[in-house]
C-alpha cells in the first residue's frame, strides 16, 4: 500500500482549555473496521463544542461507572511509513514526546507534542539495536529514568532494556507460563512503569492456555496482570476479567491492550474489542492491587479464582464525537483499534491522557492520538 502524504491544517477544538504542562508515561495492541467516510490524516479533527462542554459522568446504566471524562483533542497521524501500526506510547516529561513503537519495525517512533497537546509531529525514528532474535513485534513501551523497556516479542514473549539511543542493555526476566497465550498472537501487549520506577507493569491480552476461553458474548476472558519489581526481580500476578464482547452481533474479540500506571498498585486498563460489522469496543478501568488478587501459585484460573474489582472510568463509544469523523463502520466515529494508553500532565483540574491506535495498515483504520481531560486521575 503506498503512502500518502497529506498537509497538516490548524483546527481548534471548541472550548478545551489551551495549556502546556509537564508530561508523564504511557502504551498499547490491534484489530478494526470495515466502511464510511473517511477522515484525512494529518489533522486535528474537529470534536465539536459539545465534546468540549459536556462532561461523561456516572452512567447509571452501567454500574461502577465514576468519576468524568472528556474529549480534548482528536489528532490524526499523517499516513506515512513511520506512522504505521503504533502499538505502545510513553509519555516523556523533559523532551514532550510521546514515545511509540511500531509492531512490525524494530524501532522507536517519537511522536512530538505541540504546546497546547492538540497536534503532534512525527519526529525521526530511532532503531533499537544489539538484539539477539530476530523476531519482532512491539507491542509496549515504558520510560524509567532515560531507560526505555520495550515489549519486544510478545509471543515468547520478551520485555527488553534500551538505553536513550537504542542500545540494547538486557532481558527482563519473565515468568515463563506467559509463553502459553492464546491462539491468534494474543500474548503481552502492555507495558507500564510506576511513577517512581520501582515497578513494570504488563498482561496478556487474552486468557493463556491454561487459564480458560477467549471472551465471548456472555463471559469476559481471564487474564494475569503482572508486577515486576525492577531491583529484585520479584514477580507478582493478579487476576484480572474483561468485559465479555461488545454489543454487535459479529464475531471478535476483547482483551487488555496497555495498562498506566497511576502509583506501585493503582494502574489504568486499557480493554480493547472488535466485531466484524460493527466496530470497536474501548473502555478504561480502574484497579488497585491487592494480595486477595493475587494468583502467583495458581497453576491454572478458573471462574471461581481471584480477580480484581474494577471501576469503569469512561466507555469510548459513549463520549461525543462531535464531527469527528472515521473510514470504517464504528459504532462512534471516535473510536478505533487503540492499543496504547499514557498518561499525560495535570491541567486545571484535569489529567491529560493520550490514546494511540494501531491501523494495522489499512486504509480502513486511521493512526490517531485521542486526549481525554479526566478528573480523579
Amino acid at each position: 500500500m503506498s503512502d500518502r502524504a497529506l498537509g497538516r491544517l490548524a483546527v481548534t477544538l471548541a472550548g478545551a482549555t489551551a495549556a502546556a504542562a509537564a508530561p508523564l508515561v504511557a502504551l498499547a495492541c490491534a484489530s478494526c473496521g470495515s466502511s464510511a467516510a473517511p477522515s484525512s490524516a494529518g489533522v486535528p479533527q474537529d470534536a465539536g463544542a459539545e465534546a468540549a462542554d459536556a462532561d461523561v459522568v456516572a452512567d447509571a446504566t452501567r454500574p461502577g461507572t465514576q468519576g468524568g471524562a472528556r474529549v480534548y483533542a482528536v489528532f490524526d497521524l499523517p499516513r506515512g511509513a513511520t506512522t504505521r501500526t503504533l502499538s505502545g506510547a510513553a509519555w516523556d516529561e523533559s523532551t514532550r514526546m510521546l514515545w511509540t513503537v511500531p509492531d512490525r519495525n524494530a524501532r522507536l517512533v517519537p511522536l512530538r507534542a505541540s504546546e497546547d497537546f492538540r497536534s503532534f509531529t512525527p519526529a525521526a525514528p530511532i532503531a533499537l539495536r544489539g538484539r539477539t532474535s530476530s523476531l519482532w513485534d512491539g507491542e509496549g513501551i515504558a520510560r524509567v529514568g532515560t531507560e526505555l523497556f520495550v515489549v519486544t516479542e510478545e509471543t515468547t514473549p520478551s520485555v527488553e532494556r534500551f538505553d536513550a539511543t537504542g542500545n540494547r542493555l538486557s532481558a527482563v526476566s519473565l515468568p515463563a507460563r506467559f509463553a502459553s497465550q492464546a491462539a491468534g498472537n494474543k500474548g503481552l501487549e502492555s507495558l507500564a512503569a510506576s511513577p517512581n520506577g520501582r515497578y513494570l507493569f504488563t498482561a496478556n491480552e487474552s486468557a493463556l492456555t491454561t487459564d480458560g476461553p477467549r471472551a465471548s458474548k456472555s463471559i469476559g476472558t481471564r487474564i494475569r496482570i503482572l508486577r515486576h519489581e525492577l531491583a529484585s526481580g520479584a514477580n507478582e500476578e493478579h487476576g484480572y476479567v474483561t468485559e465479555p464482547l461488545g454489543a454487535g452481533t459479529g464475531d471478535g474479540d476483547m482483551g487488555v491492550s496497555d495498562v498506566a500506571a497511576l502509583s506501585d498498585d493503582e494502574l489504568l486498563v486499557l480493554e480493547r474489542g472488535y466485531q466484524s460489522g460493527y466496530g470497536n469496543t474501548v473502555r478504561i478501568f480502574r484497579v488497585k492491587l491487592a494480595p486477595a488478587s493475587r494468583v502467583d501459585a495458581l497453576d491454572a484460573l478458573e471462574p471461581s479464582s481471584p480477580a480484581l474489582a474494577k471501576t469503569l472510568l469512561v466507555d469510548i463509544e459513549r463520549l461525543p464525537p462531535g464531527a469527528v469523523t472515521h473510514p470504517a463502520t464504528q459504532p462512534n466515529p471516535l473510536l478505533d483499534n487503540y492499543e496504547a494508553i499514557a498518561l499525560g500532565p495535570a491541567i486545571a483540574g484535569e489529567r491529560l491522557v493520550f490514546l494511540v491506535s494501531d491501523d494495522n495498515e489499512s486504509d480502513e483504520q486511521v493512526s490517531r492520538v485521542l486526549v481525554l481531560a479526566m478528573r480523579g486521575l
